[in-house]
């Protein structure tokens, strides 16, 4: 099972030049109401934007994904930056010389509900002016809200010079000048979202560190990215690469996170050994069919109206063909469902591979490769052996 980061939204004010459509491999677009996203794993997120006061967004951009950017040193995955995003710059709020305005709010919300989201916090703060006066804003970034309950923050990497608690992220009490790089005016670091949230709210704030006359008008960017918890397949290479968003739907007990270090805009697989896969607890399950089906219940757990989907590679080429697949639909109260496969005949004995996948879209985990915006894939290795009706 595993983890990767993949729907972001992203800039650096400095990189903000003229105009951006949207990306192919993004899929993003932006407004100055509304930020619309989906991740790789098929998870949709909607950003809504409330103007607090007088607020006004001046821009809204969409920056598309860039495979090689540099690593990051405040994120993590460090690479979150190669991926797409939006940024905005928002002026006009009620600014008052040290002290703080509020100036928006922001509502994430996912098609499906979504475990412990990362939001990255990508050069956020403002400065209006010239070297002799000018204004520096500040930015805070308070945690107001959250479907089904308010989920907290929990620091992951960055953030110089800001504090991270559990409702917000904001500056120490010094305001040090001259300088406008991440730490001194703008955050710049990776949060954890902690729960599994259908949806999430922060308000975005800004405090004034006036120098001489101050500048004209007041100024704030807001630049995030939001990277997915992904729990991905672990089969040798030939059986080709599986990867699930991770929600509440689950096979077994739970499922954990993998791939943490990095993101992908393609499944991915995982080196044999690695995962913690629990619908399957024998560390190599003996098969032996007793007729000319082979029947096997299942541990699962649904939020939603699912299909689990499993493949028993019995000819043992290295891949999961059609016709080893079994299904079965799972209801969300359910606790167990039954697989039940056409054993081939005559059958090969011997060591081999099982695949199990469960989401909500059923169609989506028809294959035994590529994504799914939910549920979870584990793969086990399996003992094909012929039924001994022995006796005592």
């Amino acid at each position: 099972m595993a983890c990767t980061a993949t729907t972001t939204f992203l800039s650096i004010p400095a990189a903000v030049t003229g105009t951006h459509a949207e990306s192919a491999s993004s899929s993003f677009t932006n407004s100055v109401t509304t930020a619309v996203g989906r991740t790789p794993s098929g998870v949709r997120v909607t950003v809504q934007k409330t103007m607090i006061g007088k607020t006004q967004v001046a821009s809204a951009k969409v920056l598309p994904a860039d495979p090689t950017a540099a690593d990051d040193e405040y994120l993590i995955p460090a690479n979150a930056k190669t991926t797409a995003g939006f940024v905005d710059q928002y002026e006009h709020f009620a600014a008052k010389p040290s002290a703080w305005s509020d100036v928006a709010t922001l509502t994430f919300t996912f098609s499906r509900p979504v475990r412990d989201p990362h939001l990255h916090v990508f050069g956020t703060g403002g400065s209006s002016g010239d070297a002799r006066n000018h204004d520096d804003y500040w930015p805070a970034i308070e945690l107001v809200g959250g479907i089904p309950a308010t989920p907290a923050f929990a620091r992951v990497a960055g953030f110089p010079g800001y504090r991270t608690s559990a409702t917000a992220i904001e500056p120490e009490w010094t305001y040090p000048t001259g300088s406008t790089t991440c730490g001194v005016v703008y955050a710049c670091g990776t949060v954890k979202v902690s729960g599994t949230v259908s949806s999430f709210t922060v308000k975005l704030r800004a405090h004034d560190d006036r120098q001489g006359k101050g500048g004209p008008t007041p100024q704030l960017w807001a630049a995030f990215k939001l990277s997915l918890a992904e729990d991905d397949s672990d089969a040798p290479p030939s059986y080709g690469a599986a990867s699930h968003a991770i929600t509440r739907s689950t096979l077994g007990r739970t499922v954990t996170a993998d791939h943490t270090d990095a993101v992908s805009m393609t499944p991915r697989s995982l080196p044999t050994g690695t995962d913690a896969d629990d619908a399957v607890t024998a560390p190599r399950a003996r098969i032996a069919p007793t007729g000319d089906d082979y029947t096997l219940a299942v541990p699962v757990r649904a939020d939603s109206p699912s299909r689990l989907n499993g493949w028993i590679d019995f000819d043992q080429n290295g891949r999961f063909d059609a016709v080893e697949r079994a299904t079965a639909k799972v209801v969300p109260s359910a606790t167990t469902a039954t697989l039940r496969w056409r054993v081939p005949r005559p059958l090969r004995t011997g060591v081999t591979w099982m695949r199990l996948r469960l989401a909500t879209q059923g169609p989506v985990t028809a294959s035994p490769t590529g994504w799914a915006d939910s549920g979870e894939v584990e793969d086990h290795q399996i003992e094909l052996a012929h039924h001994c009706p022995c006796t005592n």
